[in-house]
């Protein structure tokens, strides 16, 4: 299986570098300057690096690198070798990245295949309705059917506006999104007894971007938030304008500072920088505090 490398290094025969991009430079918090001595360094601390660097050891292991750790791999040249660097979690979120667009995609036809039954039986129900009049007996049957057809045909309709928007327009309006996304994790809200707040914005906030990768962000940032809040507690949002963006603000007491959520906000924060944004958080004295800042729409 191809893997990704985040930089790459040229070592000649006794393992001296001759030649490195920013890439692997950075991953292993090399200077420009003197990178093969720096190397060496590093290498006269570990064994493993030492039996990689001379090629008598794994062709590939794990290291120490700048901001954690880190995998090298070795793969033989002609005078030397080339070694590759990646992050140790790497091969881990690309994977995850594809599940999550072929889950995306799935959930997306899935949810149109739905909507064309609850269409269906909506009418039907109407011209049930129609026969039988308002005196009949089953009409209160008929109405309790009707509405929870359309309850159902409104959840789908939020799902499908975060997963497959129509942006016609060019923009997507963020408060509306945040309001459907909440709605959709109303049930879990309910179970785990969280009090899920996301107070609409002062007027209309318009982004720029892709709708598609916008609603996902906002989704997965919000999944990730009533993921890490404890049962009991408390999410709160709130969209605005500032400084020509637009800005999400998301606070939720931690249940536990150690625990894993499945949510990498490493990733998240490099999705909204694809996006022309940016994604920042702190954690203080129990209580987490994310903002999401996004371009904003020139469009009228």
């Amino acid at each position: 299986m191809f893997r990704y490398a985040t930089g790459a290094a040229f070592i000649d025969s006794a393992g001296a570098v001759l030649g490195a991009d920013p890439g692997f430079r950075a991953a292993l918090g090399l200077p420009a300057e003197d990178t093969s001595g720096a190397l060496r360094a590093l290498a006269e601390k570990d064994a493993a690096l030492r039996g990689l660097l001379r090629g008598d050891g794994p062709p590939a292991i794990r290291v120490a690198g700048r901001d954690g750790a880190v995998e090298l791999e070795r793969h033989p040249a002609e005078s030397g070798a080339v070694l590759l660097v990646r992050s140790a979690r790497l091969q881990e979120r690309l994977e995850h990245a594809l599940r999550s667009a072929a889950l995306s995609r799935l959930m997306a036809g899935m949810a149109h295949d739905i909507k064309n039954p609850l269409n269906a039986m909506a009418l039907q129900l109407a011209l049930l309705s129609e026969k039988l009049g308002p005196r009949d007996a089953s009409a209160p049957h008929l109405g309790a059917l009707r509405d929870q057809v359309g309850r159902v045909n409104d959840v789908v309709r939020r799902f499908m506006d975060v997963t497959d928007p129509a942006a016609p327009l060019g923009y997507t309006e963020l408060g509306a999104l945040v309001a459907d996304v909440g709605a959709l994790f109303g049930h879990e809200a309910r179970r785990r007894r969280i009090q899920l707040v996301l107070e609409p914005p002062r007027g209309v906030v318009r982004i720029a971007g892709d709708p598609a990768r916008v609603g996902s962000l906002v989704l997965v940032l919000l999944a990730a938030a009533m993921a890490a809040a404890p049962d009991g507690g408390r999410v709160e949002g709130g969209v605005d304008l500032e400084d020509g963006q637009a800005v999400l603000r998301l606070v939720h007491a931690v249940a536990d500072e150690e625990r894993e959520t499945g949510y990498d906000m490493e990733v998240i924060a490099g999705a909204a920088g694809a996006l022309g944004g940016s994604l920042t958080g702190q954690r203080e004295e129990g209580v987490a505090r994310m903002t999401l800042r996004l371009p904003r729409s020139e469009r009228p």
